[in-house]
């Protein structure tokens, strides 16, 4: 396109589309090259202290595609049509099944031991607790505030490993069973 494409027909002006397609150039050119500033763990192209911050130079953006989720077989078999099985159980096992059995029964003897902890922790508390009237310690004779504070304090405690004894029960429900090679 020449700059007799750009004039008007018999007047020596530039026509309007040629300012509106100029002007667009240089407001999308201003907003490509925007500055880019880091402040401390922060990065921003507007900074409340700009000179507090560092300006950072541009640079080409990196994209990385993510990788696909890979679903364990299990899953993949609950989500299909249920059908008749064509083989035993145990001959369908795959590698990657035998190679987690180790590690879920590992979780579970970890889980095993969790709760009995807690199961003791609670067990403790509750005879320090003393159903509500632990035993006052000297101290506490004379300061009635402080007992109260102590009683509310093993209350709540209380309440916590009965509540981490429940959940750890629920997550022991939540694994599968795992059975021993023959």
């Amino acid at each position: 396109m020449g700059t007799k494409a750009l004039h008007s027909a018999g007047q020596g002006r530039l026509r309007p589309s040629f300012f509106f397609c100029l002007g667009v150039s240089v407001v999308f050119g201003a907003l490509a090259q925007q500055a880019v500033f880091r402040c401390g763990q922060e990065y921003t192209n507007a900074p409340a202290d700009a000179s507090r911050c560092e300006r950072l130079q541009p640079q080409a953006v990196t994209v990385i595609p993510g990788t696909r989720v890979q679903t364990p077989a299990a899953v993949r078999d609950a989500t299909l049509p249920a059908q008749a099985p064509l083989a035993p159980p145990m001959a369908s096992t795959t590698a990657s099944e035998l190679a987690s059995r180790p590690r879920e029964q590992m979780a579970l003897s970890i889980l095993d031991a969790e709760l009995e902890q807690a199961r003791q922790r609670h067990a403790s508390l509750m005879q320090a607790y003393h159903r509500g009237e632990p035993p006052r310690t000297p101290d506490e004779v004379h300061d009635p505030q402080k007992y109260q504070d102590r009683v509310q304090r093993l209350k709540v405690a209380l309440e916590r490993a009965q509540r981490d004894i429940e959940s750890l029960q629920r997550e022991r429900m939540r694994r599968p069973v795992v059975p021993t090679p023959p």
